[in-house]
């Protein structure tokens, strides 16, 4: 079976594949623990068969005539021979050597102690025998002196029919049993995956707009993590679709407005002869158009953060804070001072290293500072503040302006929501902020200021030791 195979074959071939060869094993297993009990108790019964002839033959010897001789009850014999259904023989010896009776070539007992009753297995005349041997003083009230052995042998066939039929009985039995068991999990495998079917002809009932959850009550529990994670990237899908949605329609009412402004001061030029009224409405129109220009930046920012959350699409580097904030300033002094306003920043001795894609911190970070340029009265002060918390780099940008209310400060990061002293804004710039600060592992909050008027802009970020 190739690999390829092996990946599209399904769960109920995967768990036959592994079933099967468990029910084998355990059949092996337990065929093998059968033949042995079946044995093990076949010759025992037969033992006890053999070893009262052996008792019998002893109770028999008699030693009064100043010999050892053997007074055999030959119907209790005849009898023995009858239930082994086979040929009997018996051998009586003394440890002298002085004594043999019987059989004399049977097959010696090893390692025989006096007092002990053994079996074994020997071959006689080319058959198979069983043996059962006993071991005694000759004399009771000498126990170290002439030991005298008695033994009683059967041929097997008896024995060995009987073991035969019975471990074939234990095999029909155990063939039996799988048989019923394979057809019980089999009707069980069945069972279990139809709720499975059931939900896939659902799944393929369904229309490709369709992404309500998948009812997980009538699954099996081992199936419903898969299906609730399932519905969980299925909530994820249509949150995302309504968030590019909405994302859509406020970005086109946003370039609409402007445009259509636009056009229409345009129209106004070039019906004017008024060379003072054309450069007016060419000056409004350069005003629209920048508002527009910037509005599409941010929109093109904002886009791109969010696309970097949870992708590698933007690579994360490890920078220095301090670097890339004092960058960002001198970046944006012109403006700065062009509004006669000042901006000081702060940071600690030493490298703050964070893990962040650099360009879309740069672009958090103009959003922010461009914020407080904009909505701050000229000459006030913007500081930038680094510092660091335990494990969190946090940068602090602190305006002079008029702050928010609480509701614009809960709202602080929606797109197209500014605060009420904003005129002419889109709120693009916190929730820019906000996504970038998000998209690096780390957060954005927005406070007033308590001393005086004013807001503050926090992000934080993981520090990177």
């Amino acid at each position: 079976m190739t690999k390829a195979e092996r990946h599209e074959r399904s769960l109920a071939v995967t768990l036959g594949f592994w079933i099967v060869p468990a029910i084998i094993a355990a059949m092996a297993s337990t065929l093998w623990f059968s033949t042995t009990t079946i044995q093990e108790m076949a010759d025992s019964a037969y033992d006890r068969s053999l070893a009262g002839a052996v008792r019998a033959v002893d109770a028999n010897i008699s030693t009064e005539s100043g010999g050892v001789g053997v007074e055999l009850p030959y119907n209790l014999f005849e009898f023995f021979q009858l239930t082994a259904q086979g040929a009997v023989y018996f051998n009586v010896s003394t440890s002298d050597g002085l004594v043999q009776i019987g059989d004399v070539l049977l097959p010696k007992t090893p390692d025989l102690e006096s007092g002990e009753l053994r079996f074994h297995d020997g071959v006689y005349v080319g058959q198979d025998i069983r043996i059962g041997a006993l071991q005694r003083p000759l004399d009771a009230g000498d126990p170290d002196g002439v030991q005298i052995t008695i033994q009683v042998a059967e041929t097997k066939i008896s024995r060995s029919a009987f073991q035969k039929e019975l471990i074939v009985r234990a095999i029909l039995r155990d063939l039996l049993v799988v048989l019923i068991l394979a057809v019980l999990i089999a009707l069980g495998v069945v069972k279990a995956l139809k709720p499975l079917h059931s939900l896939r002809m659902a799944i393929d009932a369904r229309e490709p707009e369709d992404l309500k959850p998948v009812a997980v009550a009538s699954l099996p529990i081992e199936v419903r993590p898969l299906v609730e994670a399932m519905n969980g990237l299925m909530q994820k899908t249509v949150e995302e679709a309504t968030q590019q949605r909405r994302f859509l329609d406020d970005a086109s009412h946003q370039l609409r407005t402007p445009m259509t402004i636009l056009r229409t001061q345009i129209d106004y030029a070039l019906h004017q002869r008024d060379t003072e009224e054309v450069r007016i409405a060419l000056r409004s129109s350069k005003d629209v158009l920048e508002r527009s220009i910037r509005t599409t930046n941010q929109l093109l920012a904002l886009a791109k953060a969010r696309t970097s959350q949870g992708t590698d699409i933007y690579p994360q580097d490890i920078i220095g804070l301090s670097e890339t904030i004092a960058d960002t300033i001198r970046m944006l002094w012109p403006r700065i001072r062009g509004r006669r306003m000042d901006c000081t920043f702060e940071a600690p001795d030493g490298k703050v290293a964070v893990r962040v894609n650099e360009g879309l911190l740069r672009e958090a970070l103009v959003n922010i500072i461009d914020n407080a340029v904009t909505y701050a009265p000229e000459k006030s002060l913007i500081s930038v503040i680094l510092k660091t918390d335990r494990d969190m780099a946090i940068i602090e940008v602190i305006d002079e302006g008029p702050g928010m209310t609480e509701d614009e400060i809960n709202h602080a990061g929606t797109r197209f929501r500014s605060g009420r002293h904003v005129s002419s804004g889109s709120g693009l710039g916190l929730a820019i902020a906000l996504t970038v600060a998000r998209a690096n592992g780390g957060t954005m909050t927005v406070l007033n200021r308590q001393e005086q008027s004013g807001l503050i802009v926090r992000i934080s970020l993981p520090v990177v030791h």
